[in-house]
């Protein structure tokens, strides 16, 4: 089995953090604690109920870029907790199940499938009492994220490598109708719209998107398929970004000093600005979905939004960051935090995010062509990241081709 995957080696860690920030150079080199081992053996089924899955391809994703630059910290609520010596990138996947334990039921070989549960949770860990979320299917949000599997895992793998294995719980089956490129928009895709659903602008709202990367782009097609009677506006410096978010359906760019422009386009008051540039309004946008996260958008988002607004905090970086919490208490303003998917209430049904997504993609509801720009061979995922920390006006999505 070939496989990437971040190494928890401490050394390395502290090497890549200090490429990071002083010598981008480093993190290209053997170095790096994420690492591409080719001569895995292949492992065997650890249980019954597990799959093997060949690997098609794989989107590379801005928390895949947080492993290769090391960016979490020894201040984020992440660190107490227990984790395995090898975190498996590449979570954004298309395979093809080629083996399949004596006990599976809901995959047979030939099945084109995806991840569904990559955070450690009790499918994933195959654990045989599941907690209380993941027995409603909300995996993301596991009481056993800490705990170890009940069995003696090999090197698993995930989706940046020639394959893996799975407990058939942790996994989606494709619909036939989808293609490869659309399937492997699956995931953030289902980001996107469970951030929308985790709370719907009502008629009549005005809200803003901040970032038009790969989640903000879809946030803003789930905005209007939700509520299509809300009116949109994104913040975003790049242009042909812009371009696309009014193609998926924004109504507005924000241009300008932001301060000015977001109380012009909601009607707020004037900006009052103090010491060292420091502004603030009143008024503001109803609902802000922070798709880029950090110091700088947790502090001036919330300025953004009217009082008794709503913060919507899907972007994140895996590090303790410090902003302004005064316009929380002093606006009274609702927070809702986002991880990834899970389970959801959609007219009347009860369903996974990943099958609503396969759904509207299926039925053209939610588009996904013009998402991928870019694509290597998996043995170039260096390339990727590298282009990654470029950030030309022109990417938004790379995938990696795995065969």
């Amino acid at each position: 089995m070939k496989t990437i995957y971040f190494e928890k080696d401490i050394p390395r860690i502290l090497v890549t953090k200090f490429a990071t920030k002083c010598c981008n150079p480093l993190l290209f080199t053997g170095l790096n604690a994420v690492k591409y081992n080719k001569n895995i053996p292949d492992p065997p089924l650890p249980a019954p109920n597990w799959v093997r899955v060949k690997n098609i391809c794989a989107g590379v994703c801005g928390t895949d870029l947080s492993f290769f630059k090391a960016t979490t910290s020894t201040d984020s609520a992440l660190e107490p907790i227990p984790t395995s010596k090898r975190t498996y990138l590449g979570h954004e996947t298309v395979g093809v199940v080629v083996e399949v334990g004596p006990e599976v039921t809901g995959f047979k070989v030939g099945d084109r499938v995806t991840l569904r549960e990559y955070m450690s949770s009790c499918g994933n860990k195959d654990i045989k009492e599941p907690c209380r979320f993941c027995r409603k299917g909300n995996y993301c949000l596991c009481e056993n994220y800490g705990e170890p599997s009940p069995l003696n895992l090999p090197d698993v793998g995930a989706g940046f490598g020639d394959s893996f294995i799975a407990p058939e719980q942790q996994l989606t089956r494709i619909f036939d109708e989808l293609t490869d490129d659309q399937a492997v928009m699956i995931e953030p895709a289902a980001v996107s719209i469970h951030a929308v659903l985790m709370s719907p602008p009502k008629k009549g709202d005005k809200v803003m998107v901040l970032g038009c990367g790969t989640i903000g782009l879809g946030v803003v097609q789930a905005i209007k398929i939700i509520q299509p009677e809300c009116e949109v506006w994104v913040m975003e410096r790049i242009k042909p970004k812009q371009e696309f978010a009014l193609k998926l359906g924004a109504d507005h760019i924000l241009k300008g000093e932001p301060y000015e422009a977001v109380s012009k386009a909601t009607g707020g008051s004037r900006v009052f600005t103090g010491m060292n540039n420091n502004k603030m309004m009143f008024g503001g946008f109803d609902m802000v979905f922070d798709c880029v996260g950090g110091a700088w958008s947790n502090t001036n988002c919330l300025r953004f939004l009217r009082a008794r607004g709503t913060f919507v905090k899907v972007g994140h970086h895996m590090n303790s960051v410090r902003f302004d919490e005064t316009p929380i208490w002093w606006q009274e303003l609702k927070i809702i935090g986002i991880d990834a998917h899970g389970m959801e209430e959609w007219n009347g049904r009860r369903l996974y995010t990943f099958d609503l997504a396969q759904e509207w993609i299926r039925d053209g509801i939610y588009k996904t062509e013009g998402f991928i720009t870019h694509r290597f061979p998996l043995d170039r995922y260096k390339d990727a990241f590298r282009l990654m920390l470029k950030n030309p006006p022109e990417l938004i999505k790379i995938v990696l081709d795995c065969e």
